[in-house]
């Protein structure tokens, strides 16, 4: 895997140093030029067009004097910006935003992948409660602002789905860069910057390659990194299943049902189906070994009785194996797939979050076999 090139700005501060360190064992990415305001091994602001080192994303945790020209610097060369920089004023933030609608966009509340799922936490957990308004205690290292981005976003989030207020106390105690977060039996704490540098590091990673439309957060690059996971993980666990004639089976979930299963790392991907010729059944796929995120159901028929439940096998199994050819999304076989005399077709519309399609088979342009499915993610 070519790794992902890094110009960072703002290299000397405390985030900067510790993605140094961690780059250079990284196999994944590389930080080739840096930007200071005083360090004369790095590139300063004055400097942006001599920058000769090859990169595919800007993380800039600078000074927001020094923002604009990076911003300006990231339109001009056409690169996705990260943008971790504290204090930026009403009008850099909207030059970001409209930046957005022309270069990929990073910017939050929040770059720690921990403190997301504290702030998930504490989202469902005011949907559930019977109280109205929640404390929100905060205890940071001395000379952090507050109160932090992450309570805000607490806050906000709260008050966007729930309609409760969110009282945020702030305190400031550590000599040490710590930062603790609590909301009832609710608690997150984060130490020092190694854990932020992996985190924007990683966010770096996930930028490379997304297009212009609007600004994202983390909670909307992991929902997309998600959709991308199961994409591959789909194409991987189907072509170790029902479309591969010597995938085994696994015990019967159901009374007379016919099961495969396929896991991998946190993921597990599950096809229970009754009956032959003419067939239902449904995909699930599963995280943390319990939790269902996706689904589908189908039902396929064989419209000339003279087939076999084996001859359609030979027939519909090749052209599943091609799952994830072109832009058709991978939960049956490609739009078109031709074997032996047999023209496979599948139409599907929507994406994997909602969609519905047929698959046909045809044999000297006469329609063998029809299957109709749906689908998508599935939400508690």
């Amino acid at each position: 895997m070519e790794k992902v090139k890094i110009l960072w700005s703002g290299i000397t501060g405390r985030t900067g140093r510790e993605a140094i360190e961690l780059a250079k064992n990284s196999d994944t990415v590389e930080i080739t030029a840096g930007l200071s305001r005083s360090n004369t091994n790095y590139y300063n602001y004055d400097e942006l067009d001599r920058i000769k080192e090859d990169f595919d994303v800007i993380v800039d945790f600078s000074h927001k004097d020094s923002f604009d020209k990076v911003l300006d610097f990231a339109l001009k060369v056409k690169k996705p910006i990260v943008i971790g920089t504290a204090g930026l004023t009403e009008e850099q933030m909207k030059r970001f935003e409209e930046a957005s609608n022309i270069i990929p966009v990073f910017r939050g509340g929040n770059f720690r992948f921990d403190v997301k799922k504290f702030i998930d936490e504490v989202v469902e957990y005011a949907k559930k409660s019977e109280k109205e308004s929640f404390d929100l205690n905060e205890t940071h290292y001395k000379t952090k602002k507050v109160p932090s981005e992450t309570a805000k976003v607490v806050a906000k989030r709260v008050l966007d789905e729930t309609g409760k207020k969110v009282n945020i106390n702030s305190y400031l105690e550590y000599d040490e860069l710590i930062n603790d977060w609590k909301v009832d039996n609710l608690e997150c704490r984060v130490v020092g910057f190694k854990e932020l540098a992996e985190n924007v590091l990683e966010i770096a990673k996930m930028m490379k390659d997304k297009t212009p439309s609007g600004v994202y957060d983390l909670d909307r690059l992991l929902k997309e990194q998600e959709l991308i996971d199961l994409h591959n993980f789909l194409i991987e666990a189907k072509k170790e299943t029902y479309a591969n004639e010597t995938a085994p089976k696994v015990n019967p979930t159901r009374r007379g049902s016919r099961d495969y299963e396929y896991t991998k790392g946190n993921w597990t991907y599950h096809d229970t189906y009754f009956g032959g010729t003419d067939f239902q059944g449904q995909e699930v796929v599963y995280q943390q070994e319990d939790t269902p995120i996706w689904g589908m159901v189908y039902y396929g028929r064989t419209l000339d009785e003279s087939l076999s439940e084996e001859a359609m096998d030979n027939a519909l199994r090749p052209a599943l194996m091609q799952v994830g050819q072109g832009d058709t999304i991978p939960v049956r076989g490609p739009k078109e797939f031709e074997n032996q005399g047999y023209r496979y077709t599948f139409e599907v519309t929507g994406d994997l979050t909602n969609f519905e399609g047929e698959e046909i088979i045809k044999k000297e342009n006469k329609k063998i076999y029809t299957l109709k499915c749906h689908g998508g993610m599935i939400r508690r």
